[in-house]
């Protein structure tokens, strides 16, 4: 796959990100924290209504995200309509419910080795034909091996044999928007460096998407981090007040250690893997490892300390700061045609989402402090 192939599959990879926050619609973000705080027994009724709104969400979303991407691409059909039906399918999974149940080995054997098959088939195949499609197509049948035998071991649990969810779908996704509100915008600023460089700088797409591939490589290492979290944290036996000071803590300190590997290493890796064509330079890899370090800090302090403390406007509030700081940012700094200021401006989006909500959570802490009993309190 030459350098425009693979700029373009991070473009489509990127766009139907923001396309898969509103099929996941807030579970993916909260899910984790409430399954681990909903008692047993009423677990898998609470996934099979989430399933059933993220499937009616993923077809109203598919049909508006590849036309979408249609224009992005300039008209790359087949890449467009299959790439939008591929990359919304992992919304529908049940990572985040195996996550909450602190089960590691479901989420290992029933999501994550179909995915990656997929994908390393999709791979060879590409290298066979040439063609970006044939991976497209192998990746999605990895995905729709991982979401069905997902769903139906959770729905063979016997656990909630006589409960059943009746909570109408507007309720139920209407329940979901402060976190749905949350991750809409954070992915606002997250898709928008990468759209900003295709549209005002589209000589260096390829150059960041592979900036951006290796930036989200390590979101995707840190993520078994979080999600020990997730279900670590929320456990209520007297200790989350110091299990939250400990998690915000040690996302911190690994933010830092793994922000320092992407500034560092990445000029190097970006020229490996390309075989020397695209070398990412330490003026874009740089200000990426420091928005690492509000990645990690937000992945765990929101998405496990604040959602644990029913604090999830909170999280809508972060995302919209980060969003009103960075956005304009990122579109002034692409038409001025500097990328590294774009990737600065990255970095303080994300800075001023982990601030805020660091903020927040030292507020609740000392308020739990004064009233032991009220840690946990609900918003509406």
């Amino acid at each position: 796959m030459g350098d425009i192939a693979w700029g373009r599959l991070a473009l489509v990879q990127t766009v139907s990100q923001f396309g898969g926050i509103l099929v996941a619609f807030g579970w993916g973000a909260v899910g984790a924290a409430t399954v681990a705080g909903t008692p047993i027994g009423r677990r898998p009724a609470f996934f099979r209504r989430s399933l059933q709104a993220r499937a009616l969400l993923y077809v109203c979303v598919f049909p508006v995200l590849a036309l979408l991407l249609v224009i992005l691409t300039r008209g790359e059909l087949i890449v467009s309509i299959l790439g939008a039906a591929v990359y919304l399918l992992p919304y529908l999974n049940a990572s985040w419910y195996f996550t909450g149940e602190g089960r590691p080995k479901r989420l290992l054997v029933l999501d994550t080795v179909p995915t990656i098959a997929g994908a390393v088939l999709g791979l060879v195949g590409t290298w066979m034909t040439g063609e970006l499609w044939v991976y497209l197509l192998f990746q999605g049948l990895g995905y729709i091996a991982a979401v069905s035998l997902s769903a139906l071991v959770v729905q063979r649990s016997p656990q909630d044999a006589d409960f059943v969810d009746r909570t109408p779908l507007t309720s139920l996704l209407a329940s979901q928007r402060h976190a749905v509100s949350a991750t809409l915008v954070s992915g606002l600023y997250v898709t928008l460096p990468m759209v900003a460089v295709q549209t005002f700088l589209p000589g260096l797409q390829p150059m960041y998407a592979y900036a951006d591939r290796l930036f989200k490589y390590a979101s995707i290492a840190f993520l078994p981090i979080q999600q020990f979290f997730q279900s670590w944290v929320p456990v209520d036996d007297g200790g989350r007040r110091r299990r939250m000071r400990v998690a915000s803590l040690a996302a911190i300190a690994i933010g830092i250690i793994a922000g320092a590997l992407i500034a560092v290493l990445s000029p190097w890796v970006s020229t490996l893997l390309s075989v020397g064509r695209i070398t990412v330079p330490i003026t874009v890899s740089l200000p990426l490892g420091v928005a690492f370090v509000g990645i990690a800090a937000a992945a765990v302090v929101g998405y496990a300390c604040l959602v644990s403390l029913g604090r999830v406007r909170a999280l809508a509030i972060s995302t919209a700061i980060g969003a009103a700081v960075g956005a304009p940012m990122i579109i002034l700094f692409a038409i001025i045609g500097s990328l590294p200021a774009v990737a600065w401006a990255v970095a303080i989006s994300e800075l001023c989402v982990a601030g805020y909500q660091l903020m927040v959570l030292r507020g609740a802490l000392h308020e739990s402090a004064a009233r032991p009993n009220d840690l946990l309190e609900g918003e509406s």
